[in-house]
């Protein structure tokens, strides 16, 4: 798959709506810590985003309308909507979305710019349905 650019697996993806719950489940009970926090920084609480350390691997959390509003969904209910974004690090996201789209992907969203996540981004889903990021992002 080296013309899809893969650097790593970037993180899972956990879509909530009730990001204050969440946020307290994975900090205060699983006792995971901020990836991005400086001492003395407001904990994001309140989201939308905020990014675990889960050993070696990532743990995000996102609340779920502004991922529906990034792939240009409807805000559904609970059971008919995405609860997980498999994302992908790459090199490149349009070389990528190229690669994914000459095997036959479909592609929800076009690569675009996420100026206020830090990426750039490129949507489609797996076979039965799991939604799958391709971003692209500095260290």
């Amino acid at each position: 798959m080296s013309d899809v650019g893969l650097l790593s697996f970037a993180q899972t993806r956990v879509l909530v709506d009730d990001f204050a719950a969440s946020y307290r489940f994975y900090r205060e009970v699983l006792g995971l810590s901020l990836k991005h926090h400086q001492p003395g920084d407001p904990e994001p609480v309140d989201g939308p985003y905020t990014c675990f350390v889960a050993g070696t691997a990532d743990l995000a959390l996102f609340q779920r309308a502004y991922m529906d509003a990034a792939i240009g969904a409807e805000h559904r209910a609970r059971g008919a909507a995405d609860g997980v974004v498999v994302v992908l690090r790459v090199a490149n996201v349009d070389a990528a979305a190229e690669a994914v789209r000459a095997r036959g992907a479909e592609l929800l969203t076009e690569p675009v710019d996420q100026p206020a996540w830090g990426t750039r981004v490129a949507h489609l889903r797996a076979p039965e349905g799991t939604l799958v990021e391709l971003c692209e992002y500095e260290d």
